[in-house]
């Protein structure tokens, strides 16, 4: 049978049993409305938390926590130093095939304060927390006109007090004593930083929210940091050193920098970790982030890490990369439950079809068709039917994310990281719902043409 004639065999079964074969493709068509609306809400809200919040290709490895004397014993200079990575552990971590690239961190191990104007408002930190990190980890993130570097790499002329220097630089030196030149230590911020702010601080302040424009509302801004001191105490070294201002400007948005603090070239927090707490403190890193090759070697870099005695920060992406499998998975077998029980709704469709077409089926066989026209015929529309209804049920999800994004939009309250959409539509999940919406129908269909292709015309002919 040439594929014309199938296809007008087909077209007036269309036009003859539309109502049973409507019927059929409507759970075809629920089926696949299930099963791409739960896949592209979860493929969403994974692009979310396993993209911004908990990036899924990276891990951050620390050492045992067990022994870190604490903030208050760094104070009180009591309890043992602080547990560090080496550069040895760096080295070794770097040579593993499974690791991309390695990036250390180091904490700023001494008391620090902060304090600032923001949108004509003063505000301060009694107590900063801040990390350094290696300039490269935000190469890609930091495009502004201000480096991401050590101010201290294109000093400027020596000075004793800030006054001698062109603003915005300032004097960068001890306490006593004379310094250089420099231009404001460049600092980045987390995107979960911002958005806490935009949600909690701005309303409770009175402050319009900022976003993604922090970056132009602030890059003139220079606020200062009091090294040395905070709300909690001095450095256990300030008596010999002595506290100090230094400059910072914001310079970026990063998700590479800490949570909640802020973030500093790596080896400014190891000058000044030098200069506060001392040697140790400035040459062994406070943790390391680890970029793997495949997001599937996550577990397995750990597992060398932890015979380094490095462990994960927290295990927040992978819980979560869990969780978000284990519902999608749950969600995608109802829709299955639903496109298999169209598939007996339409193999049941199907075979009274074949029950009321005996004698059209077999005057077919008499004029000369096969058994396998037979079968090609039933199968044919059984893929119509299936196509038609899971094309159907892709646009049902279509427009019901539509109507989740405008509700999410008009009746959830704002929350960090509360994204434009919570959909992800990539071709690969549509194309793929016509697939198994096509193959159901065409499981459903199975039996009955088989049966169309094993009728008898002798025997169908002779009951007339």
């Amino acid at each position: 049978m040439s594929f014309a004639a199938l296809w007008r065999l087909v077209r007036l079964d269309l036009s003859r049993v539309r109502g049973a074969l409507v019927t059929s493709g409507f759970g075809i068509a629920a089926g696949t409305a299930a099963l791409v609306f739960f896949l592209a809400l979860g493929l969403g809200v994974s692009a979310v938390l396993l993209g911004e919040v908990f990036p899924i290709d990276q891990v951050e490895l620390e050492p045992p926590k067990g022994t870190d004397p604490g903030v208050v014993g760094g104070l009180l200079g009591v309890g043992t130093k602080p547990p560090g990575i080496s550069e040895d552990d760096i080295a070794a971590l770097r040579q593993s095939p499974l690791v991309d690239s390695v990036y250390p961190k180091l904490r700023m191990r001494f008391p620090a304060s902060g304090h600032g104007q923001l949108l004509g408002r003063k505000l301060g930190a009694p107590e900063l927390v801040a990390d350094g990190i290696d300039p490269a980890l935000v190469a890609d993130e930091i495009a502004g006109k201000h480096a991401f570097v050590d101010p201290l790499d294109n000093p400027g002329r020596a000075c004793v007090a800030t006054k001698e220097c062109q603003p915005p630089q300032y004097c960068e030196g001890p306490a006593k004593g004379s310094g250089v030149c420099v231009d404001p230590v460049p600092v980045v911020v987390s995107r979960y930083l911002v958005e806490f702010f935009d949600k909690t601080i701005a309303p409770a302040h009175g402050l319009p929210p900022i976003g993604e424009t922090v970056v132009e509302q602030t890059e003139e801004v220079v606020f200062r940091l009091w090294l040395g001191q905070s709300g909690l105490g001095r450095a256990f070294r300030s008596d010999k050193v002595g506290p100090r201002h230094v400059h910072g400007r914001l310079v970026g948005i990063s998700s590479r920098a800490i949570d909640i603090g802020i973030t500093m070239p790596l080896e400014v927090v190891r000058r000044w970790n030098r200069e506060y707490a001392g040697e140790e403190a400035a040459s062994e890193y406070s943790s390391v982030l680890v970029r793997v090759r495949n997001n599937n070697d996550v577990s397995a870099v750990i597992a060398t890490a932890a015979e380094m005695g490095l462990h994960p920060k927290d295990n927040n992406a992978r819980d979560v990369s869990v969780l978000l499998t284990g519902i999608m998975a749950l969600l995608a077998l109802v829709a299955g439950v639903i496109l298999l029980v169209s598939a007996s709704n339409i193999a049941y469709t199907f075979r009274v079809l074949v029950n009321d077409r005996r004698r059209e089926i077999a005057l077919y066989r008499a004029l000369g068709a096969s058994a396998r026209d037979m079968f090609k015929w039933l199968m044919a529309l059984a893929l119509t039917v299936g196509l038609a209804g899971g094309a159907v049920g892709a646009v049902v999800a279509w427009l019901l994310s539509l109507l989740a994004d405008r509700l999410a939009a008009t009746r959830l309250p704002d929350f960090p990281f509360k994204p434009e959409t919570f959909f992800d539509f990539p071709l690969w999940l549509l194309v793929g719902a016509l697939v198994f919406a096509a193959l159901f129908a065409l499981l459903g269909a199975l039996g009955p043409a088989r049966r169309a292709g094993k009728v008898d015309p002798a025997a169908a002919l002779a009951a007339l």
